[in-house]
């Protein structure tokens, strides 16, 4: 393991200096130059102990793992064997001011007053009306995008909603939508991905540090600043600001891998449909870049290849059954060939296959819900109308009117 060369307690790292100028070099070691040294001091050590070098070298991370690993692909892929990348926080500025912008919905609408039991207990009644569209009725959504249905389901009074104090107002349902809908500028222009009505997200107010406000105090150039102390129009000039002062040192953006796909390396990526910290559709965002890049799916599938898992919540956890020996897997394809056409998942009582974006598991109508061999992989999820409600403000003009193409 490695503390990137930053050690105290001093909340920024020294990123924001007296001077208020951001240390490009210190965010640069943490985002990636630090990780090169880490693994290169691994081999090191190894060859040193078994007297004789490494045979294999591979990448295991997920969140900030996930995305190292696939800034390692993209600038030192030659010197890996493989990338096993979980629900990668590609886009740290973005996403982090997305979970900003939810709380600043139930901040300035609602007073705070949507709490997490009031949420948690809405999720509850959307899975429930959409739990059908994906063939069976078993607690999870397979496509949650798919999923359109309101809040105001859990409106008190209405047939079926929760019971008080878990049921909402009218103007809470509202506050609900605007956090599934996704984050959008001033001119209603998404800035970033919804997290699908599968997903458990917290709407509680952040304590200091939290949600987007380390993004926006490296913004600002200063550790004290608060974004909660402002109104909510403020916030698309936040995240435009953000985007241009550091994105480009801390997110990972780039859609070209062809240090560690012309090695031979192979990237196994999956993504949690129930995450309730990074939104699983930034990474077909990005992982459709990749397509957009090399050319579509028969350029791309030979050599990374990306799976969703309905119902698993961050890295792992959640209602739905759990992604099964996926390292095992990764070491099958780079070393053996094995590709994989699906990868078992299981807990709960059940199994099932998860596919190869952009297919699905699909019912066959017949056998039991609960077992794997029930299941197909099949179909197109990557549907014209989510194409289009993938669409999102262009990088760097986020407070703007335009929309970037898909990739």
């Amino acid at each position: 393991s490695t503390d990137s060369g930053h050690t105290g307690n001093n909340p920024s790292f020294g990123v924001i200096q007296a001077t208020h100028e951001l240390n490009l070099g210190k965010i640069e070691d943490f985002f990636s130059e630090s990780l090169r040294l880490q693994y290169q001091w691994a081999l090191r050590l190894a060859e040193s102990y078994y007297l004789k070098p490494a045979s294999r070298n591979y990448w295991d991370g997920c969140s900030t793992g996930g995305r190292q690993g696939l800034v390692l692909a993209s600038k030192y892929g030659d010197d890996f064997d493989g990338f096993l990348i979980g629900a990668p926080h590609t886009n740290h500025t973005r996403n982090s001011s997305g979970g900003s912008f939810r709380q600043w919905a139930n901040k300035d609408l609602a007073g705070g007053s949507v709490t997490d039991a009031k949420f948690a207990a809405t999720i509850d009644r959307l899975v429930a009306a959409c739990d059908g569209l994906d063939g069976v009725v078993d607690g999870l959504l397979s496509e949650p995008r798919a999923c359109k249905a309101s809040a105001k389901l859990n409106v008190c009074g209405e047939p079926g909603a929760a019971a008080a104090p878990n049921c909402l107002t009218l103007l809470e349902a509202e506050v609900v939508d605007i956090a599934l809908d996704g984050a959008r500028n001033d001119l209603g222009k998404r800035v970033w991905f919804p997290s699908g009505r599968a997903t458990d997200l917290s709407l509680a107010l952040p304590a200091n540090g939290q949600g987007g406000n380390g993004i926006f105090a490296w913004a600002n150039k200063d550790l004290d600043f608060d974004w909660r102390t402002g109104p909510r129009s403020d916030w698309d000039d936040l995240v435009q600001l953000a985007t241009n002062t550091f994105a480009d040192y801390i997110d990972m953006g780039t859609p070209d891998l062809g240090l560690a796909k012309d090695h031979g390396a192979k990237i196994l990526m999956w993504h949690g449909l129930a995450d309730n910290q990074i939104s699983f559709q930034s990474n077909i965002y990005y992982f459709t870049k990749v397509l957009d890049f090399y050319g579509g799916d028969a350029n791309v599938s030979p050599w990374f290849r990306f799976f969703l898992a309905p119902g698993v919540g961050h890295c792992g956890g959640g209602v739905g059954p759990q992604p099964q020996n996926l390292f095992n897997t990764l070491v099958a394809w780079a070393e053996g060939g094995a590709a994989p056409d699906s990868i078992l998942s299981s807990g709960g009582g059940r199994t099932r296959p998860l596919c190869p974006f952009p297919q699905t598991a699909i019912y066959d109508g017949a056998g039991n819900p609960n077992v794997a061999t029930s299941f197909s992989c099949g179909g197109n999820i990557q549907t014209k109308e989510a194409k289009c409600d993938g669409l999102i403000a262009k990088f760097k003009q986020e407070a703007e009117d335009g929309l970037g193409p898909l990739g």
